[in-house]
């Protein structure tokens, strides 16, 4: 089960993980706007895999035969590159695996969110941060919010997958406590096998009148900000989850998807691996995957 303290707060630690290429200036900017927004602190990290600092043969020569300081060229790109001001930022370069130094600052810092950038039609096998972000999946005890689109402002419309677990409620529970006057769509997608037999039956009805019912009994039972409840809507689709979550978010304007996932979970499963489109990738709005947390005995 998942553990009873349920979040009720924003994040007051993000980190950025960038890879300074153009593709995460929009992440940069989402993770500048929610630091700005929620007053939290926001650390910048950037790995510099297999690029020596210093190389042995640049040693005791005069300083205008050096080369330039890898770690302060990065810092001075990541500065020029910040657009709004941002009072509570913080820089860290660090030489290592990029997966390495993310979560050991992610760890070291007690960060509570990672925001990582993904450009809309990219795999996620794109060196050098692409390929560490199905890791990041996997390993970070953190939430991942995944930036595709430039901000136009603060989240005002998600689409969350529900797939009736408590993973699923907890991160129904996590966005409305993260973005609380933001209009919520919950939505159960799936395929069954051989529904077009029963369209236009009484079987058919009473079959949807219970799905309708099983998500309004999974949504009563979150936990959401007063007022949050208003703004909520439920919604039960029949087909693949990626198609139903893109076609909602193109036709509704939903800016943000929230899946709630443990790595063992099916809708984790559909979400990161297997051998169909992905969801993450599927998607064209931003994603934000929220680590459920565990009790020891499940764990």
């Amino acid at each position: 089960m998942v553990e009873e303290n349920l979040p009720n707060t924003q994040p007051k630690r993000i980190l950025l993980a960038t890879d300074l290429s153009g593709r995460g200036d929009r992440a940069l900017d989402r993770a500048i706007q929610l630091s700005n927004q929620w007053d939290a602190e926001l650390l910048i990290v950037h790995a510099l895999e297999g690029d020596g600092l210093t190389s042995p043969e640049h040693q005791g020569l005069p300083s205008w035969r050096r080369p330039p300081n890898s770690i302060a060229l990065v810092e001075a790109q990541i500065r020029d590159d910040v657009r709004e001001n941002c009072p509570r930022l913080r820089i860290h370069v660090e030489e290592g695996p990029a997966i390495k130094v993310i979560l050991d600052a992610i760890a070291r810092e007690k960060c509570d969110l990672a925001v990582v950038g993904l450009g809309r039609y990219r795999s996620l096998g794109w060196p050098p941060l692409g390929k560490t972000i199905d890791e990041l999946f996997r390993r970070a005890p953190i939430s991942v919010l995944v930036v595709k689109k430039r901000p136009r402002g603060p989240y005002g419309h998600m689409l969350v997958g529900a797939d009736f677990t408590p993973e699923a409620r907890f991160g129904l529970e996590t966005a409305a406590a993260y973005f609380p006057e933001a209009h919520v769509a919950v939505m159960n997608a799936f395929e069954m096998p051989y529904r077009a037999l029963m369209m236009d039956t009484q079987l058919a009805r009473d079959f949807g009148a219970m799905e309708d019912a099983t998500l309004r009994e999974f949504t009563d039972g979150a936990q959401l900000p007063d007022g949050a409840r208003a703004r909520l809507t439920t919604l039960v689709e029949h087909g693949p989850p990626e198609v139903m979550l893109s076609t909602y978010i193109m036709e509704q304007g939903a800016d943000l998807t929230v899946i709630g996932a443990y790595e063992r979970s099916r809708i984790f499963h559909a979400m990161i691996g297997g051998k169909g489109p992905r969801i993450v990738e599927a998607v064209p709005s931003d994603v934000l995957v929220v680590r459920a947390q565990r009790d020891a005995e499940t764990s």
